[in-house]
């Protein structure tokens, strides 16, 4: 048979038994017992849900700033394309007026596409896309048509014909639509 100790407590009537299965309680004080853990698992609980719920707020929060912080670099790209643009225009410009192209001496040349080809690489990187070419169907969510051109030739129709400004947009969103002459 197992020893057990018992200790009895005067003021409450308690009996104390190691083994708790069979621990025992008097009635008096039984009932007080069950009220104090009723109230201190009803605590407990309060205190997990307060914590999950304090837990739930961290992950959202850890959310909303990861997006907030897309959104943020996203309108810093932007912005700073705005700027580039008018750069890239230049470049365009410049190689469009083939007869002062040709006049400018090899290296020059060679050096300033190598540079324009640094400037597309970087800005592609970085998620800007181009657009507008001639042949391309004319879309005009993301085209500005200047002027339409009559054309007889029905596979032409509703193309690009001309290019006047190149579009730009990252990854979606239109930062400019191309400028284009479009057949009709």
């Amino acid at each position: 048979m197992k020893k057990q100790k018992e200790k009895k407590d005067k003021d409450e009537n308690i009996v104390y038994d190691n083994d708790l299965e069979k621990s025992s309680f008097s009635t008096k004080s039984d009932s007080k017992l069950k009220k104090r853990i009723k109230e201190l698992e009803k605590e407990k609980g309060e205190y997990l849900d307060g914590w999950q719920r304090s837990q739930a707020d961290i992950i959202n929060l850890k959310k909303t700033h990861t997006e907030e912080k897309k959104v943020f670099t996203q309108i810093g790209k932007q912005s700073f394309l705005e700027e580039i643009i008018p750069i890239l225009d230049n470049f365009d410009a410049a190689f469009s007026n083939k007869k002062a192209w040709e006049e400018t001496p090899i290296e020059w040349r060679s050096g300033i596409e190598y540079i324009y080809n640094q400037f597309i690489i970087v800005l592609e990187n970085n998620g800007v896309q181009q657009f507008g070419l001639v042949g391309d169907d004319f879309d005009e969510t993301v085209h500005s048509s200047v002027e339409n051109i009559k054309t007889t030739n029905e596979e032409d129709k509703n193309k690009i014909s001309v290019v006047m400004q190149k579009g730009y947009k990252i990854k979606d969103r239109v930062i400019r639509s191309a400028k284009v002459k479009v057949f009709i």
